[in-house]
């Protein structure tokens, strides 16, 4: 993958873009509500913060949403509050009665995003099914199938940016 196509990925949210004056008037109340800006505190893929993540799989989901006619209000807040678990999953250790951090976090999130902001069952349903298969549990919603396959994606980007940094440092202290 080319830096090129990952600054699109990753920049294609900035004002520039057609959508993204819209997404961020919209975003603007979850992204500067001081539980939401906790998420800069931890490391999610690579060397991306949780917050970034998030801001990524939303703006994309919001895009994706507003080309299909679909509900991108909720996309957007789904996506900003999705990994909202607020802790270093690196570092977790699930406790009793507790499964691995990936079938966890979804209903931690839901929890969080419950307690700061009002959701609906629509929010609430692209929040906790978004990491189905792993989570066994259907999705209910046409927009729930589209944060899936967006956090996938901008996971795999996330992670592959730090693997061709990495690739590209070794070639360069081999050629020294």
């Amino acid at each position: 993958m080319s830096k090129k196509l990952l600054d699109k990925i990753y920049e294609g949210h900035k004002l520039q873009d057609k959508y993204g004056k819209e997404f961020y008037e919209e975003a603007k109340e979850i992204l500067e509500h001081p539980i939401v800006l906790q998420m800069k505190q931890f490391n999610h893929h690579s060397q991306t913060s949780c917050y970034q993540h998030c801001v990524h799989v939303a703006y994309y989901c919001y895009k994706l949403a507003k080309i299909l006619g679909w509900d991108e209000k909720a996309l957007m807040k789904g996506g900003l509050l999705h990994d909202l678990f607020l802790y270093d999953w690196h570092d977790y250790t699930p406790g009793k009665n507790e499964r691995l951090h990936g079938f966890e976090h979804p209903n931690k999130a839901l929890y969080n995003a419950h307690k700061y902001f009002k959701l609906t069952r629509k929010e609430g349903d692209i929040i906790v099914k978004h990491m189905f298969p792993l989570t066994l549990t259907l999705p209910s919603y046409k927009e729930s199938y589209v944060i899936i396959m967006v956090d996938k994606f901008v996971t795999s980007c996330e992670v592959l940016d730090r693997f061709f940094k990495t690739k590209k440092r070794i070639l360069n202290q081999k050629a020294r």
